[in-house]
């Protein structure tokens, strides 16, 4: 694979601030991705599951942190699942994430 796509992988965390509340920070990071057809398997099992798989992404396993969220050629999309074979590559499987009308 070429890896010339780009994804943006988003994490929220929760940190405590110095009075005691906890405020919401959010990490964006950009990485290099393949973007790959769903399997029909995984197309199926999502469906039974209620979910439809948009979006089949291929990471590098090290650029890949446990991240919920993914942005993707300006469209927001959420990880229904993470499969890794070898730890080299992680392929994550994403749903239509509803947009942010800010």
């Amino acid at each position: 694979m070429y890896w010339k796509d780009r994804a943006v992988l988003a994490r929220t965390e929760k940190l405590p601030t110095p009075d005691g509340y906890k405020t919401e920070r959010e990490t964006r990071r950009e990485v290099f991705c393949n973007r790959k057809s769903a399997s029909r398997s995984e197309f199926y099992a999502a469906k039974q599951a209620g979910e439809k798989i948009a979006l089949v992404l291929e990471v590098r396993g090290a650029d890949y942190g446990g991240e919920t969220r993914i942005e993707y050629a300006g469209r927001p999309y959420e990880v229904v699942r993470s499969y890794t074979r070898s730890g080299e590559t992680v392929e994550l499987n994403c749903k239509e994430a509803a947009q942010d009308d800010a």
